[in-house]
């Protein structure tokens, strides 16, 4: 009987897996057919649901929230409100899941206005329920319960009984939280029934846990130790479960208040093995560490061992003074006192030599280090100079030109309006001058990028990469991790142009169909990996373009290093560290 049981279980996870393979394909299938036919609301509605895939299927988040980005792209392109606000709730939703609390807080108070504009009544109780999360877990009860109480209200004049255990859940967290554990328990009660209704397996296993917490809490620990089986039970057939790693690890701790410690140790066992296989399915492929000695400490240990062969030389000539007097005494010979007096004034001749020598290699060392610091500097003021210059341009092409071109096309409309006809140079001129305008905010967006300021270095490369995707372009794959957020303006802004002039070359010259971005923290250094599967070039090859060398100039401005990897019809790979701590001032020099 048990064997069959294995079997018929097996069985189903085989068939569940070949049901996913299938609707993977198929959406990857959907996805190939509206770029073929070039449809952007085919394209929005395929990326979105790839999107919901990975998140909810293969718990990839990254994948998902660029296909999110790009489902948002298409659905601004033909001005589809509904889908706009969909996908804009989706990315707040992930990115309060990420840890991006103030960020996601933001963009749901904002759907939260446009929602309440259109009375959509299970939407804005989605979105409260995202702001509870917010406020529940910044501990702010005063809140948390105006949105329960709000949600209950709505919960009552509306149609939403989906979104009934998701209340309810929250609902005996928040109660919880202020230890009414009778409270508690009776909203357990109620989210088991409605679970069982709704069929949910995800709602049941939850609805089991959170009332075994309680029970954990109260120390009724038989009662709890149930509990966490039945939810476990539940989530059998879900493989990467964070509830059900939740639920070994209470399973454990329950045992182990029972005086059971081999079942104790048994789910302590299931908790580790499955916290190690949630680890390997969402760890990301690190790049290889290079290891990279910076011209400054290979020039600061070459002095010191220079340093440390002068004290070497005076301490060997000092001691040769001793035993040359020594020995003139010992002697007492007007010859032999002749022979080494010339001898110790020969040596000490030798000597002053070779602390010359040495003095004069120190003083090279710190002349050498003193051009650096100049070149640094100067380059400094050109790279200041440079952005300032940018940012004028920026502001009087936006302010100046940009408001003139939208001035002619309005009294155009206007024109055309008066003379109630729609006349074809007219109509061409109007196209024309929205291209220009449009070239213009593109130019001015290059020129002095708004999201860098406001949003920060990762948000502004991706408004970088969603501007040069295009249908005709090459598919742009953007990744971070670990990224600081209080990164100095300044060195932000040279992490942006390095990436900026990067993928320029790549667009413009590697006819590439693919490029792959990643930004992501070594201990002090950020480093920033570029490849695209282009045509390539010789890196040892002077160019005409400026390209390179910029790029190669702001990486050494910021203390970086930089490797080309590069060969003809085989792509191109930049890997790029900065040391991040860039704007310390240096030591002065003795």
């Amino acid at each position: 009987m048990t064997q069959q049981i294995i079997f018929l279980f097996s069985f189903l996870i085989s068939c569940s897996a070949i049901a996913q393979i299938e609707m993977s394909e198929q959406l990857k299938e959907n996805l190939k057919s509206a770029r073929e036919s070039n449809n952007y609301s085919d394209l929005a509605k395929a990326y979105e649901e790839l999107a919901l895939y990975e998140e909810k299927t293969n718990a990839n988040l990254e994948v998902s929230f660029t296909h999110l980005t790009r489902s948002l792209e298409y659905y601004e392109l033909v001005s589809d409100s509904i889908g706009i606000s969909t996908i804009k709730y989706n990315i707040a939703r992930q990115l309060l899941h990420n840890g991006m609390a103030e960020d996601a807080k933001e963009r749901l108070t904002e759907l939260k206005r446009y929602y309440e504009s259109i009375e959509d009544e299970r939407r804005l109780a989605l979105v409260d329920l995202q702001l509870f999360d917010y406020y529940f877990d910044k501990l702010d009860v005063t809140q948390a319960e105006l949105l329960i109480k709000s949600l209950s209200s709505r919960m009552e004049n509306a149609e939403l009984e989906d979104l009934e255990v998701d209340l309810i859940t929250r609902t005996i967290a928040y109660h919880e939280l202020l230890k009414e554990y009778k409270e508690a328990l009776k909203f357990a009660d109620l989210c088991l029934d409605k679970s069982a209704l709704s069929r949910s397996i995800k709602d049941d296993a939850e609805c089991h846990l959170l009332k075994g917490k309680i029970l954990f809490d109260l120390e009724k620990f038989e009662d709890a130790i149930s509990e966490f089986n039945s939810s476990v039970a539940s989530l059998s057939r879900i493989p990467f479960s964070k509830l059900r790693l939740q639920a070994y690890d209470l399973l454990a701790k329950s045992y182990n208040k029972t005086d059971a410690p081999e079942s104790a140790f048994y789910f302590a066992q299931k908790y580790s093995d499955l916290q190690d296989s949630i680890l390997n399915e969402n760890r990301v492929l690190a790049i290889n560490n290079i290891t990279y000695k910076y011209e400054s400490k290979e020039k600061a240990a070459e002095i010191m061992s220079l340093e440390k062969d002068k004290a070497f030389v005076q301490k060997s000539n000092q001691q040769q003074k001793r035993a040359l007097i020594v020995l003139a005494l010992a002697l007492a010979g007007l010859l032999l006192g002749i022979y080494y007096i010339i001898r110790f004034y020969s040596d000490k001749i030798q000597a002053a030599k070779i602390i010359e020598e040495q003095n004069k290699k120190i003083n090279q060392q710190k002349i050498t280090e003193l051009q650096d610091r100049i070149q640094i500097n100067s380059m400094q003021s050109m790279i200041t100079g440079q952005e300032v210059e940018r940012e004028r341009i920026a502001k009087d092409l936006h302010d100046s030109l940009g408001g003139l071109l939208s001035t002619i096309k309005l009294q155009i409309s206007g024109i055309r309006k008066e003379d109630n006809a729609s006349i074809p140079e007219v109509t061409h001129a109007t196209k024309l001058l929205d291209v220009a305008v449009s070239e213009i905010r593109t130019i001015s967006q290059d020129l002095q990028p708004g999201a860098l300021k406001r949003l920060g270095v990762v948000s502004a490369i991706n408004d970088l990469v969603n501007r040069y995707q295009s249908k005709n372009g090459p598919e742009i794959n953007f990744q971070h991790y670990d990224l600081p957020t209080d990164i100095d303006q300044s060195f932000a802004m040279g992490i942006y142009r390095i990436v900026q002039e990067i993928l320029n070359n790549a667009i413009k010259h590697a006819q590439a169909s693919e490029i792959f971005v990643q930004l992501n923290k070594e201990d002090d250094n950020i480093v920033i990996h570029i490849e695209d599967d282009g045509i390539g070039f010789d890196p040892n090859k002077k160019y005409k373009s400026m390209g390179l060398a910029n790029i190669r100039s702001r990486v050494n401005y910021l203390r970086g290093s930089i490797d080309i990897d590069s060969r003809i019809g085989e792509g191109t790979s930049f890997l790029i560290h900065l040391n991040s701590k860039f704007n310390e001032p240096a030591q002065d020099l003795a």
